[in-house]
Parts: structure tokens; sequence; C-alpha cells
């Protein structure tokens, strides 16, 4: 009954991670260019049960069954599909039609993204709403005000000159690691290589979450976790019988 209680509590923390993940993406539903997450879970690996048989006759094992010790939370894993392009008709709004992640440099470094609700700084220069810079070519994005224009393949045309949009795209997307909501680190295999789809000037991609799928995973979530709430119960009242019942006779 002891192993009985563990396996419940690992499915009851590995619910109230799953929940977690569920609720960021809620909150996030309406965030420019976010992805949504999923938890990936795992059993724990069976173990055969045996009975040791020891007697004239015989000596050895003899095999009952296997037990599962419960689930396990691996990882989190981003789904990188594209959500829909919205039109919104300001020049400073981007999306990327297409593969591919915007770069922009942070204090930490390059990050990349898909959120393309920029503004232009008091320096001229095009930055995220974080104020990070966001990088072409020649590296910072000077735009001097909002009049400019932003082709297809991410041509830069001011009053001053010309610059592109760096796109860059990843041989292993596993490898992309969040930073925030909107930003992304490259790990492990992850490689970078500069290109990618095409960019729309005035555009916005919406959160890709699924309303609908998340609150109906909400709803399994809430009962799955109820289940083991029960199930730890029962054990308990079992485990109260034992030692203040069965120890009295």
């Amino acid at each position: 009954m002891i192993r009985g209680l563990y396996t419940s509590t690992s499915g009851m923390i590995a619910q109230q991670k799953r929940m977690d993940v569920i609720t960021n993406n809620l909150a996030n539903a309406t965030t420019t260019g976010f992805k949504q997450d999923e938890l990936i879970t795992s059993s724990f690996e069976d173990m055969m049960v045996s009975r040791t048989v020891n007697d004239a006759a015989e000596d050895g094992t003899a095999e009952i069954g296997v037990i599962n010790t419960g689930i396990h939370a691996d990882e989190v894993s981003t789904s990188f599909k594209s959500g829909i392009l919205e039109e919104t008709g300001k020049t400073t709004d981007f999306a990327v039609e297409g593969e591919g992640f915007f770069v922009v440099n942070t204090p930490a470094g390059e990050r990349y993204t898909r959120a393309g609700e920029w503004t232009v700084s008091s320096a001229g220069n095009l930055v995220t709403q974080e104020g990070y810079e966001v990088q072409g070519s020649q590296g910072a994005i000077r735009v001097g005000d909002t009049s400019f224009t932003v082709g297809r393949d991410g041509t830069v045309n001011t009053a001053t000159g010309t610059d592109k949009i760096r796109l860059v795209t990843f041989n292993d997307l596993k490898g992309l690691r969040k930073e925030g909501n909107s930003l992304y680190t490259a790990t492990g295999t992850a490689t970078a290589t500069e290109g990618g789809g095409q960019i729309r000037q005035k555009y916005l991609e919406s959160s890709n979450v699924d309303l609908s799928k998340q609150v109906v995973d909400m709803i399994e979530v809430s009962r799955s976790y109820e289940i083991n709430q029960r199930m730890i119960r029962m054990q308990d009242e079992k485990l109260g019988k034992s030692v203040n019942d069965v120890g009295k006779i």
C-alpha cells in the first residue's frame, strides 16, 4: 500500500505540472507570436514482482507479475505550428509567413522570436516591446521614424538607405528553449541558418493556442487529480485499519 501512495502522489504531481502548462497557454492565448506548450510524461519502469520460494522441494523465484511505480514529468514540448496572420495596418508590425525567426539583440546575446510587434526607439532603431534591437544584415536596423517600407524578402527601405531584416531557421526546433513568452535561445543541436519565409509588414502572427483543446485538457487534468486524491484517501484509510484494528488482534 505504501507503493500505492507513491504512485498516486506521482500522478498528482504530474497533473499539477500539466495544469501549470495549460494555465500558461490560456494566459497567453492573445499574446503575439506565442507558441503553446505541452507537458510530456512517461511511466516509470515496470518492476517484476517475484515470490521467493524456500522449501525442501524448490529453491528459486516464482514470477507474480509487473507493477508500475507511477508517472514522471519528462519535459515541456513547444508546438511551433504557425498562428494566423492578422492585418493591423501599423508600419512597425511584422509577421513571418512560413518558417523562420526574427533575430534580436539582448543583454544576454542574440535571441529569436516570432513576435513582430515593434516600435521605433528614440535613437531611430527598430526595437521590440522590451527595448531589444531587431537585427538586420548590418546589425541594428535604423529606420529613423515610421515612414519606411519592408518588402516580402525583408528589405528595409528608408530615406537614408536600405537594410535587410534577418531571418533564421533551425535544423532542430526541439533545441529551442523559451525565455519568457516570446523569446527563444538555441541549445544543444539547434543550429541557426540564415533565411526563412517571407516577411509581412503591417501584420502580426497570433498565438497558436488551441483554446477548445486547452479547456478540455484542463477538465481532464482536474478529474485525474481528483481520482489520485481519492486513491490516496482510500489507501490511507486501509493503512489506518491495518494499524489500529488488525494490530489489536
